[in-house]
């Protein structure tokens, strides 16, 4: 088979297919329940937190398509980024569910209460867009759980609605937000009880999660919290060999133990080293040269997409990326225990005279640039990786030195 009869298993590219998802079996038995309770009436919000590459749109994809098939509701998916308005989500909102129930023969019913707000666009087919008019999307905000319950009760096969606002990062900041949505929840709670089969599910970093909750302890009381941590070796070897065995490739264990290791524990990085092994793979038994040279496509992909633009445009200095290499080389030779965390004065003991010099103003630069974080207390001395990307990206980088 040639490279252009190839199809890789993997998506480096875009949240995990709900066919293809592996892993999270305990967070997901956990909170099946719940899905299924907001299927027979009671409205359920979820809110997923984790860090940048740890799966959480796949997940919040994962329960929504578990919501269509086996519960059927219908599901509107709000990728929100940089969302910091509420008319804008609510609108995003309103015009994502107008677009997914547009295919169904009930929804003539739905369109007819808001065909003065409606319209068609063509590009590439028929588009319904919803209106922009800032009166009308602000009254249906001050009374969307009324808004969603009318909608719902218009739904002739569908049980329900889950609606996914994806990355609520844009809203952390916004104290209206938190206010409109604990209101928005109370009404649902008061006003219909557990009458009313819909599903929220939030995604957002911890860190965003916890001003929220500054803001008012109350917002985070209202949802079924899901920290999405890191992956275990045990849960990628899985995700590799099940992965491969789709397209009748065996691993090597020489070669899944140098995959599992690079892999970090992050979703990203394990879809990453899958997709560069598979393209270096010429045949049906995958060795360790060939994860080896996979591994290093995978760093230079995930350097590319989520690194370059950081460290290219804020951190020229050669010394500075020698000692980034250096930190990476040194996490390469220990153990991965997925701290990556390092004293400043055993660092120093490990730089040249002219990177000793720069050391100090290296670290508040990586530090301003959201690279690097005190681990402890400031006068410890003791730093961290903001992301497991950074380390992994520089330990291949070493690596590719090296070899």
């Amino acid at each position: 088979m040639g490279l252009t009869d190839k199809i890789s298993p993997f998506q480096p590219e875009s949240p995990v297919k709900p066919e293809n998802f592996e892993g999270r079996k305990e967070i997901i038995d956990k909170n099946l329940p719940f899905l299924r309770q907001s299927a027979s009436g009671r409205p359920t919000h979820f809110l997923i937190k984790g860090k940048r590459g740890m799966g959480k749109t796949s997940l919040a994809e994962f329960f929504n398509n578990i919501a269509e098939k086996e519960y059927k509701m219908v599901g509107v998916h709000v990728l929100n980024d940089g969302v910091h308005s509420i008319n804008d989500l609510i609108h995003q909102i309103i015009e994502r569910l107008l677009n997914e129930i547009r295919k169904e023969t009930w929804s003539e019913k739905i369109f007819n209460k808001l065909k003065n707000n409606v319209k068609s666009a063509e590009l590439f087919g028929i588009k319904l867009e919803f209106t922009h008019d800032e009166k009308v999307i602000s009254n249906i905000k001050d009374n969307f759980a009324f808004f969603l319950k009318d909608i719902i009760d218009n739904f002739e096969d569908k049980n329900g609605l889950v609606i996914i606002i994806d990355d609520i990062n844009g809203l952390s900041h916004n104290n209206e937000f938190v206010n409109w949505y604990k209101s928005f929840a109370d009404t649902l709670s008061i006003e219909f009880g557990d009458t009313i089969p819909l599903s929220l599910i939030l995604t957002t970093y911890p860190e965003n999660a916890q001003i929220l909750h500054e803001y008012n302890p109350s917002f985070t009381r209202l949802f079924k919290h899901i920290t999405v941590e890191e992956l275990t070796n045990s849960e990628i070897k899985d995700f590799f060999t099940k992965t491969f065995k789709k397209v009748n490739m065996a691993l090597k264990r020489e070669a899944v133990d140098l995959m599992v290791r690079y892999s970090s524990g992050l979703p990203n990085m394990m879809q990453e080293i899958g997709d560069g092994v598979f393209w270096m793979n010429g045949q049906n038994i995958i060795n360790e040269k060939i994860a080896f040279n996979g591994i290093i496509r995978a760093g230079d992909q995930i350097g590319v997409k989520y690194l370059r633009h950081v460290l290219d445009t804020s951190i020229r200095s050669d010394e500075y990326l020698t000692i980034f290499k250096k930190l990476g080389s040194d996490f390469g030779k220990s153990a991965f225990d997925r701290d990556y965390s390092f004293k400043k004065q055993k660092m120093l003991e490990k730089l040249n005279d002219k990177e000793s010099k720069v050391f100090t103003d290296f670290l508040k630069r990586a530090r301003s640039l959201n690279i690097l974080e005190f681990s402890g207390a400031k006068k410890s001395g003791h730093y961290k990786f903001t992301s497991n990307l950074f380390p992994i990206f520089f330990m291949i980088e070493s690596l590719k030195e090296e070899h």
